[in-house]
């Protein structure tokens, strides 16, 4: 009866990375026709205003950040939510929606070499193996299999701000540990999408322009509704919901078909056709993340931390998208 009754929350995290797979697919027809921030703008002030009301109904008032709890929800809309998505919607201008996916997929890689360095974790061999793997990984979709790509500098800069939006990422995620000390993960990922939203809308007033907006298409008004409303708001709930159910463990398995997905979106939508060196830093990526975050632990034993840490490291948007 209890497999019968976890059926639907396996549905929902299988549908979590199905839709932030989508998301750079749907980025690169929003930045065709808008600035950048001005995407971002929107995406997050739409998502906020989805997320907020279903957070007041599930935890009610308690639910709204004290004064002592604005700094580090301010952090967490400045990393995870600003920086993330310039670097996402300015990368996602040249770069394949394939290759955008990918790289930022080594995420949860220098999520752990933060750990490290900032909370003092421990880092064994087997994670530094799989952090050389998803290196090579990361590499190999830069240079696009050439090492003279690398050799000549001749990189796509829009790979790089992707790298960076990674980075800001896993940044997020650290503070993330912290701000669950008092804040919970639907909360802090409410109102860290609020700021991040406003920070974002703060530098992208000096790009907004009613005619553009009116003249914008019907796909990429899509592609925005679908960033905002699928890949920020119900994909962050589907896993939330996911995750709290059955355990992090089981839902980290999940999280690593994000690049699989966007993939299968960018060839069906934007024609875009996988290479060899895909495959080859998929596979390294994928491996890699896994040897980084797979731990040993017994399935009943999903320590609290743990499940809280997956929660909010997985947004909407970007996720995970």
């Amino acid at each position: 009866m209890k497999k019968e009754s976890n059926v639907l929350y396996y549905l929902m995290l299988f549908m979590a990375p199905v839709m932030w797979g989508g998301t750079f697919t749907a980025a690169k027809y929003v930045v065709m026709e808008l600035h950048p921030l001005v995407g971002a703008s929107l995406r997050f002030m739409i998502s906020f205003l989805f997320l907020l009301p279903i957070l007041l109904k599930r935890e009610g008032v308690r639910s709204l950040p004290s004064r002592k709890d604005l700094p580090i929800l301010a952090f967490l809309g400045l990393t995870g939510i600003f920086l993330y998505n310039i670097g996402f919607f300015y990368g996602m201008e040249t770069a394949a929606a394939t290759d955008g996916a990918l790289v930022v997929a080594s995420g949860p890689v220098v999520t752990a070499i933060l750990s490290v360095l900032l909370l003092k974790e421990k880092f064994s061999f087997r994670q530094g193996i799989g952090f050389l793997l998803c290196f090579l990984g990361v590499t190999t979709i830069v240079a696009k299999g050439s090492w003279t790509v690398i050799a000549t500098w001749a990189v796509n800069h829009g790979d790089l701000l992707l790298f960076g939006s990674a980075v800001s990422f896993a940044f997020y995620t650290v503070a993330g540990k912290k701000a669950m000390a008092r804040v919970s993960p639907m909360a802090s990922t409410t109102f860290a999408t609020g700021f991040g939203a406003l920070m974002l809308t703060l530098l992208a007033l000096p790009y907004y322009s009613w005619n553009e907006i009116t003249r914008v298409s019907m796909p990429a008004v899509m592609g925005l509704l679908y960033l905002a409303i699928l890949g920020s708001g119900v994909a962050f709930l589907f896993w939330f919901f996911g995750v709290n159910r059955v355990g992090a463990g089981t839902g980290a398995v999940f999280i690593n078909f994000v690049p699989v997905w966007s993939a299968i979106t960018a060839m069906v939508f934007l024609d875009e056709r996988l290479a060899l060196y895909h495959l080859v830093g998929a596979a390294l990526i994928i491996s890699g993340v896994y040897l980084v975050t797979a731990k040993k632990k017994r399935a009943a034993e999903v320590g609290k931390d743990e499940l809280e840490e997956v929660a909010v490291g997985k947004r909407a948007g970007g996720r995970k998208q």
